[in-house]
């Protein structure tokens, strides 16, 4: 019985190893696909029963490939539902890059649900493992994220750093049109922060750059008009509006560069009306870009008091971004200092940890010593005496067995000698009132009676010699099919011919008979067709039935049959 429970342990170890390995596999596949064909890989994820993950590292790994894949796929979710399990383990347990793509998608969902503070701080926690990673994508993309931002904050000179950092990785790994874009915004805050020489190195960079999309090079366009406004005069401004005008569809910033152009044209009627647009829309914009360029056309215009209130609005929201560039710093400097003291408190409690478990184990090593030297007797003695006690329990067991299986065996060797007398009893009493059987009859019944009184002999003598002319009785009897089948007919008819007679009436054959009588004796179906040895016996079977008339799905031959046996 243990030997049969190891087996069972064993067999089930071995299917959920199997089915692990099922899910391995299909999370390579998602893996595989993450990059290039990103709907297939979160089709793959989506047909994983999550139920049926098992081991933290495997949840871990299921969470991290599912929350890339609602990213690739632009499904922003503002949850920890799905990446959780990678945050518990990937950041103590996991490789670099695990650690990188986790704390960049932990930045995500921060991003999503509009908590800059900690989507800057897990985008700068994944930059931290820049000199151990290899996953060079992923680290562009904490750049560019983080760039995007500081773009947010107004933090311009740290997001030109990010951004300009992004497009390097990015032109590393062949990403143009990312390291492209990473490049334009790089462009606009060197633009912004007065800083030409950066900002005439990026425009070459950028338009000697390979363009073939449309709204990339209308994006080119407004920046190139962004750069003219700033530090060009009114003819490059001119030519600037006359190429490109038309170039993307009119957005709340290419409306303000457009307004900015033609304020340095000195139309700030044109420049106001476009200012107007853009405060009509429903659309998003920046409002303290929206005053910077408001300023300079009031004043254009000859309308100093509204310049003057704009200008008032203006160091007002400036002064509170850089109340809250401060507080993010200070934020920042207390938390990395908060974090250096808890890793500081930590080493110090892990070095008294280690010590404390050296001392332990040295004297659980003395104890243990001791202990052993004191136990291994006593575990002797009870071993001992724990074996004997089960040598004896097992004979008693084995012997209780044997008596059972005597008892048992005396108790059917009665029931079978009774059945035997029976039988033979009731055959002699056959041939002593039925003077008119036909000899070949009287002779089926007479050596049956013999073989009967022959096994008898045995069963009551306990004397084997007297078994053998029943066992060679019975092996040529059954090995001549034909033979059996007519003396088992004429012993039926000659011990219950009503039996014989409902069939004859009903219009059965004499081998048809043969075949009922087959199951008289307690054959089945099955074995019946074994023992005839004839493929077709399933005909026969269908033939008597009609005759009888039994429905074929009313009862089963063999029942009917014995049944009738015993009812005539």
């Amino acid at each position: 019985m243990k030997y049969l429970l190891h087996i069972i342990a064993l067999c089930l170890l071995l299917a959920g190893c199997g089915r692990n390995s099922e899910i391995d596999r299909q999370l390579d596949r998602a893996d595989a696909l993450i990059e290039s064909r990103p709907d297939s890989s979160l089709l793959i994820l989506d047909n994983i029963d999550a139920n049926a993950l098992s081991g933290k590292e495997q949840k871990a790994r299921y969470a991290l490939l599912k929350s890339m894949a609602f990213d690739k796929n632009y499904i922003d979710t503002t949850t920890f539902d799905v990446l959780q399990p990678a945050i518990d383990y990937y950041l103590e347990h996991g490789t670099p890059n695990e650690k990188l793509r986790t704390y960049y998608y932990q930045g995500v969902i921060f991003n999503n649900q509009g908590n800059r503070d900690n989507a800057l701080n897990s985008f700068s926690k994944a930059i931290d493992l820049e000199n151990t990673i290899t996953d060079l994508y992923v680290l562009a993309r904490a750049y560019a994220a983080q760039g995007y931002l500081y773009d947010q904050l107004y933090a311009l000179e740290d997001g030109l750093k990010s951004n300009l950092e992004a497009s390097r990785i990015y032109n590393r790994i062949s990403q143009n049109y990312k390291e492209f874009d990473c490049l334009l915004r790089a462009y606009n805050e060197a633009i912004i922060l007065n800083d030409k020489p950066l900002a005439d190195s990026l425009s070459s960079v950028c338009n000697n750059f390979a363009i073939n999309d449309s709204i990339e090079a209308g994006k080119l366009w407004q920046q190139n008009l962004h750069y003219a406004s700033k530090f060009g005069d009114k003819e490059e401004i001119r030519i600037m509006l006359s190429q490109q005008e038309h170039s993307l569809p009119f957005n709340p910033d290419k409306l303000m560069d457009l307004a900015l152009a033609y304020n340095k044209l000195g139309n700030n009627e044109y420049a106001l009306e476009l200012l107007d647009i853009v405060r009509a829309s429903n659309s998003e914009y920046n409002g303290l870009r929206l005053l910077s360029v408001q300023l300079p056309i009031y004043k254009g215009i000859g309308n100093f008091k509204d310049a003057l209130s704009i200008y008032e609005k203006y160091s007002i929201a400036y002064d509170s971004i850089n109340l809250k560039k401060f507080e993010y710093l200070t934020q920042t400097i207390q938390a990395r200092n908060k974090i250096e003291i808890q890793a500081q408190k930590e080493a110090e409690r892990n070095t008294r940890i280690i010590w404390s478990c050296i001392g332990g184990l040295v004297i659980l090593v003395l104890l243990v010593g001791v202990l052993l030297l004191t136990v291994r007797n006593k575990q002797s003695e009870k071993a001992l005496a724990i074996q004997i006690a089960r040598t004896k329990e097992a004979e008693n067991a084995q012997l209780k067995t044997e008596q059972e299986r005597l008892a048992l065996e005396a108790e059917n060797l009665a029931h079978r000698v009774d059945t035997l007398e029976e039988e033979s009893r009731s055959l002699k009493e056959l041939m002593a009132t039925s003077v008119e059987l036909p000899e070949e009859v009287q002779k089926a019944i007479q050596v049956r009676i013999e073989m009967l009184n022959s096994l008898l002999a045995g069963y009551i003598t306990s004397n084997e010699q007297y078994e053998k002319p029943y066992d060679v009785w019975v092996r040529e009897l059954t090995e001549n099919t034909e033979a059996f089948m007519n003396s088992n007919r004429l012993a039926f008819q000659a011990s219950h011919p009503r039996f014989i007679q409902y069939f004859e009436e009903h219009g059965l054959t004499e081998d048809e008979i043969n075949y009922v009588c087959l199951y008289a004796i307690g054959l089945r179906g099955k074995e019946v067709g074994n023992y005839m040895k004839k493929p077709g016996h399933v005909n026969i079977s269908s033939a008597i039935r009609k005759k009888l008339g039994i429905d074929k799905h009313e009862t089963n031959i063999g029942i009917y049959v014995r049944k009738l046996l015993k009812s005539l």
